[in-house]
């Protein structure tokens, strides 16, 4: 709610009346990978009041990481299944491998002089 203050036997609300966030739809739209500004316009509440909410901070962060988990175990389970592509593209990802791709140097240089002076 809006802050108090008391005038005489009467007490009236100063301000907007604190917006409720879904912490619950927090999560959902983070795990999708959804930004704060994404998030913020779907519940209709500033951006700079969610970013100064703690808790909204930390169920964003935390759907984030849950969202990231859930996408490499989806990968994960298509590698194993026998995708190809898939399984080349984890291990480039995560074990460091790489596309060989070979270049030949032999060491010579060709040199091209164009104009028509013969002494050159």
């Amino acid at each position: 709610m809006g802050n108090t203050v008391e005038k005489g036997q009467a007490k009236r609300t100063v301000g907007r009346p604190k917006k409720e966030v879904d912490y619950e739809l927090v999560r959902r739209y983070a795990q999708v990978q959804c930004t704060q500004e994404m998030i913020a316009s779907a519940l209709g509440i500033s951006l700079s009041t969610l970013t100064h909410d703690e808790e909204f901070q930390r169920i964003y962060f935390e759907g984030k990481e849950d969202g990231k988990q859930a996408i490499l175990a989806a990968q994960y389970k298509l590698a194993m299944a026998g995708n190809a592509d898939m399984l080349k593209w984890l291990g480039k990802q995560h074990i460091k491998q790489a596309d060989k791709i070979e270049q030949k140097n032999d060491d010579r240089i060709t040199i091209v002089i164009a104009g028509d002076d013969a002494n050159v």
